[in-house]
């Protein structure tokens, strides 16, 4: 193998591993809004999870500080790994919110909020999976669109959520913890499209 392919493929496994990592996140985090509270006590798996991306993501950067040959724009790398990072602050930061806001119950709507992550982040773990063959490995290309099509999903969840605890709850209260952790997961879903769309500015410089 020559030296160049070998960096190249540094950045492409640290970026499945990355990926991989997202995904269990949110495999615990899903488990948590399926099974609440019974589950509560698995929160703090999912801040493990994100400081381990953490850890990832800075190995990635120092990589790509530290490496004058890269696969691809260096602002595509760190801005992939940067929205990556992102899915796992998300999901930490909702669920530090289930306790932070003592929820007693799980509302529908964050349960299927929190399956449309944890969709959106096995779909990311297979695009990675086909990565380093970005310029001609068709699903690539097909998984980005279907993050895309998770991401729409998001977007009526969370509108059909919101009107929904606007118009069952009186108390202002419980009205702002609920959009709190509704906008929390819709912004962690948009930053699984926000990977996807790095890749497809990848996709699109390297045609």
């Amino acid at each position: 193998m020559s030296r160049v392919r070998h960096i190249e493929n540094q950045f492409y496994d640290k970026f499945l591993e990355l990926a991989h990592e997202v995904a269990l996140c949110a495999e615990v985090f899903d488990d948590i809004a399926h099974n609440y509270p019974a589950h509560k006590a698995r929160i703090p798996e999912v801040k493990d999870y994100e400081i381990k991306c953490d850890a990832i993501m800075r190995e990635t950067l120092n990589l790509l500080e530290n490496s004058f040959i890269t696969p691809f724009d260096r602002e595509d790398i760190n801005l992939l790994v940067r929205e990556l990072d992102h899915i796992a602050d998300g999901m930490d930061n909702a669920a530090a919110r289930f306790d932070l806001y003592d929820i007693d119950a799980m509302r529908p709507e964050a349960v299927q909020m929190a399956d449309l992550i944890l969709q959106a982040t096995k779909e990311l773990e297979e695009l990675f999976a086909h990565f380093e063959n970005f310029k001609k490995d068709p699903v690539v290309r097909e998984k980005m669109h279907t993050v895309g099509t998770i991401e729409d999903e998001g977007d009526t969840v969370s509108r059909h959520g919101l009107a929904n605890i606007f118009r069952e709850y009186n108390d202002a209260i419980e009205v702002l913890k609920w959009k709190s952790l509704i906008d929390t997961m819709e912004s962690t879903v948009d930053s699984c499209k926000g990977v996807a769309n790095v890749v497809r500015s990848v996709l699109m410089k390297n045609a």
